[in-house]
């Protein structure tokens, strides 16, 4: 499966590593320059870039060389030639889940080295006893900062993050959300410090509790009376991570098993109490900031579902907020499957006073969040190279026509990790023609979906890499 890569370009060399370490500081934070590339100038530098980091990080990435050497890649000479190597979301959480059950960190440890090129095994974790405990140790004592997912299946995944990851990611949410596209960025626009509102949490490693930090660094410029939390504390991921057991034990339909420290089992009203409480506290909490930063410029990043709950309470009750026109209230996921109304954004604008609503898709993999357009499409950026894959063979799809098919990506400004990622999503592109927005850079429909909704509930990933190089790998990272 050997190939050639692309012939030297300086040009492009240089072009993909500022993609890769520097993206948007390469293009003056400039929001319009970065959505208006050439498809064609901008699938070169991919390639290229696609090379470099498959160079550096099959030796760094211990899974990735095993997929790698199993059938042979060390190049690629297309873009599609790199589905091989991409690795289902589903690997972050590939561990055995008695681990957790024996507070096993060390072993977890070791798994969690397998998949980035930040080593932690150096960190003494002898002294852990719940994950809380596990990723600070991680966090303070080394370049990582892991993340961790709601554990919606019952298993929580681990993401390798590093916090230089963190900050690619805010810094793409304040360049593409604080102007407009069509025009130059204003000095304010990057630099000036920004109310951020976040009704959730100040810390934690779910992206409900890391993100803050790192808003407070690129939106509030390190002001900390500027950074508004609902919860001002870390979010558990044990008691995460025991919400999704008793999911899990609901759903087989025998609830009084749950594998979980009898220690964390105690604290079971604690979370179901915080739930009940979250609704109205995350009610009082946006009534506050409507009432104290009248006329501010503020960004607030929330769950279009809680946002509407808020929004149509306020309105019953003849309140309305009156921020600064250039603020930005910013939506997205988080509805876990519930539909939302159809006038959900009519509803959220009215009570905030805005135009429209923008809401963004991303996922805690990637570094590299896409914004919603005007016509309802979501524009990735260049530095990541988008792929569709057949539903049955993994394979890739045509990148020509309209396409609907399994997203995958290749992320080039991932820090930690590889960069290549097969997701549970279905995704729809029309890639012969351009959005009317004015955008050149590639744009998924709105209507995206889960794979498993189309496939009963189940979603079994089929990958194109060669089922015994899967097996090898995995093999690999899970012999503990």
């Amino acid at each position: 499966m050997a190939t050639l890569a692309p012939p030297a370009d300086a040009t492009l060399e240089r072009e993909a590593e500022a993609w890769m370490t520097d993206p948007y500081g390469h293009f003056g934070h400039h929001n319009t320059r970065i959505h208006s590339l050439p498809r064609a100038e901008v699938e070169a530098v991919q390639l290229v870039a696609i090379n470099k980091r498959l160079d550096e990080r099959r030796g760094q990435i211990k899974v990735l060389e095993k997929l790698a050497d199993a059938q042979g890649i060390t190049c690629v000479g297309t873009l599609d030639a790199i589905a091989p190597l991409l690795m289902p979301h589903d690997i972050y959480k590939s561990y055995p889940v008695s681990l957790l059950a024996r507070n096993k960190f060390d072993q977890l440890t070791t798994w969690l080295s397998r998949l980035t090129r930040h080593d932690p095994t150096g960190v003494d974790v002898s002294q852990c006893v719940s994950i809380d405990s596990w990723l600070t140790k991680l966090r303070d004592e080394t370049p990582l900062d892991v993340a961790t997912s709601s554990g919606s299946t019952g298993t929580c995944s681990f993401f390798p993050k590093s916090k230089a990851d963190y900050r690619v990611s805010v810094e793409g949410l304040r360049v593409q959300l604080a102007q407009e596209f069509g025009t130059d960025p204003r000095p304010g626009d990057i630099d000036d410090p920004i109310h951020a509102i976040v009704p959730l949490y100040r810390d934690g490693h779910a992206s409900t509790g890391a993100f803050p930090k790192y808003i407070r660094e690129v939106f509030c410029k390190g002001d900390d009376s500027k950074l508004h939390t609902a919860f001002n504390f870390k979010i558990s991921s044990d008691l995460m991570w025991l919400a999704a057991r008793l999911r899990a034990a609901a759903a087989r339909g025998d609830a009084s098993k749950v594998d979980v420290p009898l220690s964390l089992l105690a604290r079971r009203e604690e979370w179901e109490q915080a739930q009940r409480e979250m609704p109205i506290r995350q009610m009082e909490f946006i009534t506050r900031m409507v009432r104290e930063l009248r006329g501010e410029r503020v960004f607030a990043m929330g769950t279009s579902n809680m946002f509407y709950a808020v929004a149509k309470k306020g309105l019953e009750e003849g309140v309305t907020a009156s921020f600064s026109p250039d603020s930005v209230l910013m939506g997205g996921g988080g509805a876990k499957g519930v539909p939302l109304p159809d006038d959900v954004e009519e509803v959220i604008c009215r009570f905030f006073g805005f135009e429209r609503m923008t809401s963004g898709y991303g996922m805690t993999e990637m570094n590299s969040h896409s914004v919603r357009c005007e016509h309802d499409h979501y524009h990735m950026l260049p530095w990541v190279t988008v792929f569709q894959l057949d539903l049955g063979s993994g394979q890739p799809l045509p990148r020509s026509g309209v396409q609907t098919g399994r997203a995958a990506f290749f992320d080039m400004t991932q820090d930690s990790t590889w960069g290549g990622l097969v997701t549970g999503d279905l995704v729809t592109i029309d890639w012969d023609n351009d959005c009317r927005c004015g955008r050149t850079s590639v744009a998924l429909r709105k209507s995206i979906s889960r794979v498993s909704d189309s496939q009963g509930g189940d979603d079994k990933i089929s990958c194109a890499a060669t089922p015994a190089a899967q097996a090898e790998a995995l093999d690999f990272l899970t012999g503990l």
